[in-house]
């Protein structure tokens, strides 16, 4: 009884936090212990998620997965639960989340393709996907996650920051125009140094140009998302570019997962 006392009050600190100062809320995240922020689910076994409610699994033969009721069954890093918690102000994982996540995040790291409607959880759980596959101690690309236009990847990369905030992950966008990491000369020409960021997020064409000019590592490569992916791959689209990334990758990378992720309008 003790134990669920405390849980709740837990919660009801984290929401109070949003309406609370930036100070405030930093110091709260500084002192909040990861263990004690286990969501009692005992009493909901089976998710009420009307906006995700028609997701399916689709597989080819035996499958090793199961959903996950809860962010600790996926054994996440308690950097990253506390990202979820602190900062995403989540309590348990969506539909989509709860039924792709095992599949993203444990052997043997099949290719995946997820549907869902907007608002249902995509954004975050490809982004926590690419968390939770990142080896800190490398400081090589190993994510890269590519989107039609400069402002979605814009936005991931914010979303992606907010949730790996504690976890010491770095990123980079890589979009035309730049996005902080170019050297100018006065030579009116721009200097480029090679990418070293653990996650990499930009449009088709800007990655496949630093591919080629051997400023974008692939061979520590874990993951690749396309999102958005009924547009990375219409011939009106992105397909050229897209399909040039996804072969060059398998040639340098063959055991590189691919994730791609729409959006249903149905």
């Amino acid at each position: 009884a003790d134990t669920t006392a405390h849980l709740a009050d837990l919660k009801h600190d984290a929401v109070e936090e949003q309406s609370s100062s930036s100070k405030s809320e930093e110091k709260i995240a500084s002192e909040i212990e990861i263990g004690n922020l286990t969501i009692n689910e005992s009493n909901n076994k089976f998710f009420h998620d009307p906006e995700s409610s028609n997701i399916k699994t689709i597989t080819s033969g035996d499958t090793p997965y199961a959903s996950a009721f809860s962010f600790e069954e996926l054994n996440l890093l308690p950097e990253l639960l506390k990202g979820l918690y602190v900062e995403m102000k989540y309590e348990k994982p969506s539909k989509i989340q709860a039924i792709s996540l095992p599949m993203i995040l444990n052997p043997p790291y099949l290719d995946l393709i997820a549907q869902a409607h907007n608002g249902s959880g995509k954004t975050a759980c490809f982004t926590l996907g690419m968390l939770s596959r990142i080896d800190p101690k490398l400081k090589a690309p190993q994510a890269f996650c590519i989107c039609p236009t400069r402002e979605l990847a814009i936005q991931n990369l914010e979303v992606l920051r907010k949730m790996g905030k504690y976890s010491g992950i770095t990123s980079e966008c890589a979009i035309r125009a730049g996005f902080g990491n170019e050297i100018h000369t006065g030579k009116k020409q721009t200097i480029r140094p090679p990418i070293t960021s653990q996650i990499v997020i930009g449009t088709p064409g800007t990655i496949r140009h630093r591919i080629r000019a051997n400023k974008l590592s692939l061979s520590y490569l874990k993951i690749l998302v396309l999102d958005e992916a009924d547009h990375m791959l219409a011939e009106d689209g992105f397909k050229d570019d897209s399909v040039h990334i996804i072969n060059k990758i398998r040639c340098v990378n063959p055991q590189c997962q691919l994730k791609e992720i729409t959006t249903s309008y149905l």
